[in-house]
């Protein structure tokens, strides 16, 4: 038989296959790409080629080291021909394999102690909350301690949506690169597994999936180079999928606890879990946040006069209004019927929460609004709003002296006639 050396991009293109994903599609270009470095281009091939073996586009005819470097026999069935290719060492310290299979009931009780640990829905409820993600991870992370014992364990949060790029974020806790995890990740069929150059070991599980979006990703570090053999490799892939749905249904339990359905902000629940975060926050950093109470002007007549319907649409519009006139660290929420409150993240000094409380009353009342009366016909309405602020600590120190004095300074715009800003001047209490 003749051998005929080829490139690697000749002998991929070969393998033109219609069910790549677009994650693939991305590293046959790679491989293409004569600008791209010779360490970019062996990735890609080899990720490529691993891919194109479980779907068994190309069969496996034997596997071995020569010479340092993994070697695969392979057969091409469209091509009727068998290629050897010699597959360059992977990056220092890394090795990617094939998720364990989990053993059959009974071979290892463990296993079924560990599912049974980790299922258990009691687990995201305390007394009468629901724990909050961080919460969540910070108990995994002393379960997994507690169940391989001998290692760290770490959860780092990357919210990705479902079948998105990842973003260029440097990962910078991980001994090992974005591109090769965000691979690793999609493909659902292997860890990575590595060493660290002072001797210890580390294992990278991905969290979530490519069809309801990844949460993140688990870092488990030993100080032994072997630790991860096929048994603790197993347990931690069991522990983290039970994690990762565990982590699904508690963010979807916090939509349907921390929301209101009808204008799509959060609800007074989770405003007043968030203003006692706030308020340690601004206390440990030792600055000033506000909370304003935004009140709708006149929203019962909107009701007698429009329905309950047109009274909604305003709850809608007003929320919408708000949430897109506020910085990305504040929060918004209803607090009940026509009331809203807003948390100003700290820092915020006087001079700018007052500024902020006149952007949002102005953007209300400039905002166009036409709503149907009861016959049908279409009605031009304006609709404004009464706002009170108070500053942290200068006007209170609890949740509830700092609502207390912004509502009565509420009462005193709507008194003073609607439309206005009442914040609390320097030292009043």
């Amino acid at each position: 038989m003749k051998r005929i050396p080829i490139e690697w991009s000749h002998f991929l293109e070969g393998l033109t296959d219609p069910g790549l994903s677009d994650a693939e599609h991305g590293l046959f270009d790679t491989v293409r790409d004569p600008r791209a470095l010779p360490e970019e281009r062996t990735r890609a091939a080899r990720l490529l080629l691993e891919g194109m073996i479980r779907r068994r586009r190309l069969a496996l005819i034997s596997r071995f080291t020569e010479d340092g470097a993994e070697t695969l026999l392979l057969f091409d069935p469209g091509r009727r021909a068998r290629f050897r290719i010699r597959l360059p060492e992977t990056r220092a310290g890394q090795e990617r394999i094939p998720l364990p299979l989990m053993p059959a009931d009974g071979e290892d009780p463990a296993y079924r102690d560990i599912q049974q640990l980790l299922t258990a829905q009691s687990n995201l409820i305390e007394y009468d909350r629901v724990l909050s993600p961080r919460e969540l991870a910070s108990r995994f992370q002393h379960l997994l301690t507690e169940l391989l014992p001998g290692i760290e364990a770490q959860f780092f949060a990357v919210e990705i949506p479902a079948r998105s790029a990842w973003p260029s974020i440097v990962w910078e806790h991980l001994p090992l690169e974005r591109s090769e995890l965000e691979a690793a990740a999609r493909e659902r069929t292997h860890l990575i597994r590595g060493t660290h150059s002072s001797g210890g070991s580390f294992l990278v599980l991905p969290v979530g999936d490519d069809q309801v979006g990844w949460n993140g990703f688990l870092l488990l570090e030993s100080a032994a180079a072997d630790f991860f053999g096929p048994s603790v490799l197993g347990r931690a892939e069991l522990a983290a999928g039970q994690f990762g749905a565990l982590l699904s249904t508690l963010m979807r339990l916090e939509g349907l606890i921390f929301y209101d359905f009808l204008t799509g902000i959060y609800n007074r629940s989770y405003y007043e879990e968030q203003i006692e975060k706030e308020i340690r926050l601004a206390l440990r950093r030792d600055q000033s946040m506000a909370l304003l109470i935004v009140d709708i002007d006149d929203f019962k007549a909107f009701n007698t006069q429009y329905g309950y319907d047109g009274g909604d649409r305003v709850l809608a519009t007003v929320a919408c209004v708000l949430k897109s006139a506020l910085r990305g660290t504040d929060t918004l929420a209803r607090y009940g019927g026509e009331e809203f409150a807003i948390i100003l993240a700290p820092p915020v000094p006087r001079e700018e929460a007052i500024g902020i409380a006149e952007r949002l009353r102005a953007a209300v009342a400039e905002e166009p609004f036409e709503i149907q009366d009861l016959d049908g016909n279409p009605v031009r309405e304006r609709i404004t709003v009464s706002i009170g602020g108070v500053l942290f600590p200068e006007h209170g120190t609890t949740a509830r002296e700092l609502w207390g004095r912004a509502n009565r300074l509420v009462l005193t715009a709507k008194a003073e006639g609607k439309n206005t800003v009442r914040f609390a001047g320097p030292g009043e209490r």
